[in-house]
């Protein structure tokens, strides 16, 4: 009966700690001429079938039964019993992640923590709607919104009723490189796709971006597109005499240098006509951040006929109107192509030219010194910075022509005549 009683059953013995007694020892055996070192983990060991391994070297078979040893303290039995399937995969999962010096337990634990929730998978057509939503949210201004649906709505025309879940970096690069859009273009939806894929990662609705990693089209440099002087008034004298409700605003873009954007939310009660000065506020800046913009005397000439105590600059609040209209001027007055930012790039060339300081130039146009240097220096003549400063509404006729010019050729002449009677 005591003997009954201290027999420990398969199990008992299997969990039990091992001594050095019980372990396996490898044993030397030849075989087809060769000499091997044979490991045999009994039934005792692995509580089921006898498990064999041959090794080459006596160091390898012991690494074996180390492991052997560790997995049963571990695993217990279990960990001889794994379906051949299961350990075949387990072993290649383990090899793939050697390249990056991971563990088969890391990738696991990085799965289960990064896994997609398939019961909130999404459309990209769902999840436009829901980032439009977060981006009101976030006080975005409207034309940025603006932008954003018209992007959105082209990619949702190629993968709108897609899982969000199922796009790879193949299908985002096979589709850009299928378009035929500029390379800005490219860039631009590029970075409006990561931008709703980081979305969707940061809601958890997948667990990577995959348009991070794509590379983004290389842009030329745009040249810097600046008015000449007589271009400036030409444009002037035609709004003068075709379209007279764009005068402020053109001249607020020539002389004052304001965005567009800046332009079309501006109001007649920010313009301080004792004080001289225009004030961008911060809600209305691109920068969100606050400014003044000195009117200069001709910028005054050209505002002081229209003025108003309050109202729109812009002569309609529809963004598409001004453009159209300004481009009708263009056409008219031989500007074509039109330079990009024209009215802007003009007012920093030569409000740069005038005052040679790029830090005063930067705090009118809100922007950094940098970008000045880069954009305006250099640009335009000593002599054509004062005949542009010069533009006012006395000084040029309807066709954009300087008066001066033609009372000077009439007094010449007027002289020229006296002396020959």
């Amino acid at each position: 009966m005591i003997a009954s009683r201290e027999r420990k059953t398969p199990k008992q013995a299997g969990n039990r700690p091992l001594d050095m007694s019980t372990r396996p020892k490898p044993i030397k055996q030849p075989r087809r001429g060769l000499v091997y070192w044979v490991v045999s983990l009994g039934k005792k060991y692995t509580g089921g079938r006898r498990q064999r391994r041959y090794f080459t070297s006596r160091k390898d078979a012991k690494d074996y039964i180390l492991e052997s040893e560790q997995a049963r303290r571990q695993l217990g039995r279990e960990a001889f019993v794994l379906p051949l399937s299961l350990r075949a995969e387990a072993l290649a999962c383990s090899q793939a992640l050697i390249s990056i010096n991971a563990t088969l337990t890391q990738a696991v634990e990085f799965f289960i923590r990064n896994r997609p929730q398939l019961e909130m998978a999404k459309s990209v057509e769902e999840l436009k709607e829901e980032f439009l939503k977060s981006r009101k949210a976030m006080n975005c201004r409207p034309r940025t919104l603006v932008q954003y649906e018209s992007y959105l709505r082209v990619i949702c025309g190629e993968f709108g009723k897609t899982d969000i879940t199922r796009i790879l970096r193949q299908d985002i690069e096979d589709w850009l490189e299928e378009s035929d859009w500029s390379p800005r273009t490219r860039k631009n939806y590029l970075v409006t796709f990561s931008t709703i894929l980081n979305f969707a990662a940061a809601k958890g609705y997948r667990a990577d971006n995959p348009a991070a990693s794509i590379d983004h089209p290389i842009l030329d440099d745009r040249p810097i597109g600046i008015l000449t002087v007589e271009q400036t008034s030409g444009l002037l004298g035609l709004a003068k005499k075709f379209d007279p409700e764009m005068l402020p605003a053109l001249a607020i873009g020539l002389f004052a240098g304001l965005r567009r954007s800046e332009l079309f939310a501006l109001d007649w009660s920010e313009i301080d006509h004792k004080h001289r000065t225009i004030e961008v506020k911060g809600i209305k800046a691109k920068t969100r951040q606050r400014r003044l913009v000195s009117v200069a005397d001709n910028l005054l000439a050209w505002l002081n006929p229209d003025r108003k105590t309050s109202g729109a600059i812009i002569p309609s609040r529809n963004i598409d109107v001004f453009p159209e209209r300004l481009h009708e001027l263009a056409v008219k007055a031989g500007i074509t192509p039109w330079p990009h930012n024209a009215m802007r790039h003009s007012f920093g060339s030569y409000f740069l030219g005038r005052t040679k300081d790029e830090n005063l130039t930067a705090s009118e146009m809100g922007n950094s010194p940098g970008v000045i240097v880069r954009h305006c220096r250099a640009l335009v003549r000593d002599i054509d910075v004062r005949k542009y400063w010069n533009i006012t509404p006395t000084r040029i006729d309807e066709r954009g022509r300087d008066r001066t010019k033609d009372s000077g050729r009439v007094i010449r002449r007027t002289i020229t005549g006296i002396c020959r009677t």
